[in-house]
């Protein structure tokens, strides 16, 4: 039901609160207002859109990607500020770590990412990656993660292609063919990092 309405010349606007009562994701969702605006003759629609934050393990559960809540424990810290969201890893905790990597950090283990969402088209968003190790660059460092992200797509029977390794330090993340194989009838908007955790724009 419409909680305000006005008219504005030949067009009425209806500005609707909806609670989405059948949202699929798990966590708290914040409803957004729906702004409907008909042609004179059409019937007005209402369309559920939902906000959801999640931690960023809260995040690769929905998308299949982490069996639980808790991180891998070679990821030591998550933060962010803004849309930049900030994770620190370990190598010394990773099992099977490729030989460059090894070496590059075996002096400093320590590996810092910073991460932004470039776009979002068509269910799919492009993560800029801003990271070093030892001396390797991002785009190194992604290049050699790029079988085991293959590895792990397989082992959980996720969609082939779903998360692929792109040129320029960039990750290209399928974020609706990933939540649509798990919630059936799920369609994303959006994605973006807010202050350390993950927002994700849904529609039902």
């Amino acid at each position: 039901m419409p909680l305000v309405s006005f008219s504005s010349g030949s067009l009425d606007v209806s500005i609707h609160a909806v609670v989405c009562l059948g949202n699929r994701l798990s966590n708290r969702s914040i409803p957004s207002p729906v702004v409907t605006r008909p042609t004179p003759g059409q019937e007005s629609s209402t369309v559920c859109a939902v906000r959801t934050e999640m931690s960023l393990a809260e995040t690769l559960n929905e998308l299949g990607l982490l069996g639980g809540r808790t991180l891998p424990r070679f990821v030591t810290s998550v933060g962010g500020s803004g849309a930049e969201l900030e994770v620190v890893a370990d190598a010394r905790a990773v099992k099977n770590l490729p030989g460059p990597l090894k070496l590059a950090t075996r002096l400093v283990p320590a590996v810092r990412s910073r991460l932004r969402v470039e776009s979002f088209d068509g269910g799919v968003a492009v993560l800029a990656v801003d990271a070093s190790a030892g001396g390797l660059p991002a785009h190194k460092l992604l290049g050699l993660a790029k079988n085991r992200i293959e590895s792990v797509l397989a082992s959980k029977g996720l969609p082939a292609g779903s998360v692929q390794i792109q040129p320029d330090a960039r990750i290209a993340l399928d974020v609706q063919r990933l939540l649509a194989a798990r919630y059936p009838g799920t369609v994303v908007q959006g994605m973006t990092f807010a202050d350390g955790r993950v927002a994700v724009d849904t529609a039902a």
